[in-house]
């Protein structure tokens, strides 16, 4: 019985799914079943940004069963989406696929929605971005992520859980007979170096390969994850399908990435990584390129700008 109930509890189904932060006025619901509040970027962005905070905030995830959100309390509503909530058959549209706009008094997410309150404000910000940056620091992250390199001894890294649309395996199955591909992962596993070794730290993990094979769950335009941002920050190259193949124009230097056709002939792609992996000079100049481009940091401390401003309208 206690197996079930904490099942239960992990999917969101407690009647009380409430993480709360030392700060009384900061609480998350259905956030996921292991979250610690005071570790939740928002936390700390709230804190640093608005450090009198008096009126409670209520912050609502995804994983659950979109009850809390819906119903009155007492403080602002906030909801954010980690998840594509834009395609149907994902799973997560039919209970959130309004961005739950009618209940809350701000929402974000992947989207791009013209509502007075909702803010396009990707999962990749939080991957990427201190909560407590400044603009000078945002600055620098991209400078870093741009000139970083580290000395390659493996050619390809994959790391998935699952891959319930078949994007992983689409490109894996593409690219088995060429490259030597580790799989870190739940899915296709075949190494415990990333546990063993490097303690679950995805980019120290990824920085010892030329290439990862980083596709989205699914295609849907606009939603782009950490996935893509973690390759470059391991200064590795992506090997990516989603976002119909355009991730965050403006942002992402596209130059930088080897998109994988789903549909089409994927034989550019493979000459790609053949001349890539056999010469030095021509890998060399390629990494060399800037991962992001110079408009990058300027919409994130956008974003920042923007999250604070609205935050700030709601206690008034």
């Amino acid at each position: 019985m206690k197996i079930f109930k904490k099942i239960a509890i992990c999917l969101g189904y407690k009647p009380k799914a409430i993480a709360k932060a030392k700060n009384p006025f900061i609480v998350y619901y259905d956030w996921g079943c292991t979250v610690n509040a005071e570790n939740v970027w928002f936390t700390s962005f709230i804190r640093k940004n608005i450090p009198d905070l008096n009126v409670k905030l209520n912050f609502y995830g995804v994983y659950g069963k979109g009850k809390f959100v819906r119903r009155k309390i007492e403080g602002r509503k906030i909801f954010f989406s980690m998840e594509n909530i834009d395609r149907k058959f994902t799973g997560w549209n039919w209970k959130f696929g309004d961005y739950a706009l009618p209940y809350v008094d701000l929402s974000m997410g992947f989207g791009e929605i013209d509502n007075e309150k909702y803010l396009r404000f990707p999962l990749w910000i939080k991957y990427v971005f201190l909560p407590t940056s400044n603009q000078q620091e945002i600055v620098e992250t991209v400078h870093r992520i741009n000139t970083i390199h580290y000395p390659k001894t493996k050619e390809c890294a994959l790391i998935a859980g699952h891959d319930k649309h078949g994007t992983r395996n689409m490109i894996y199955e593409g690219l088995k007979d060429l490259l030597t591909i580790e799989c870190a992962g739940r899915w296709k596993n075949n190494t415990r170096e990333l546990w063993d070794t490097y303690a679950n730290d995805k980019v120290a993990y990824l920085r010892t390969f030329k290439f990862n094979i980083c596709p989205e769950n699914v295609n849907t335009k606009l939603y782009v994850t950490e996935k893509i941002f973690e390759a470059f920050a391991a200064d590795a190259i992506p090997i990516y399908y989603g976002s119909d193949n355009q991730p965050e124009p403006g942002i992402i230097n596209p130059a930088a990435v080897i998109f994988w056709n789903p549909k089409g002939d994927n034989t550019k792609a493979r000459d790609l990584i053949t001349k890539l992996k056999t010469d030095e000079l021509f890998y060399q100049d390629f990494i060399a390129q800037p991962k992001l481009l110079p408009g990058a940091a300027d919409y994130v401390y956008d974003r920042y700008e923007k999250l604070e401003s609205k935050i700030k309208n709601l206690l008034k």
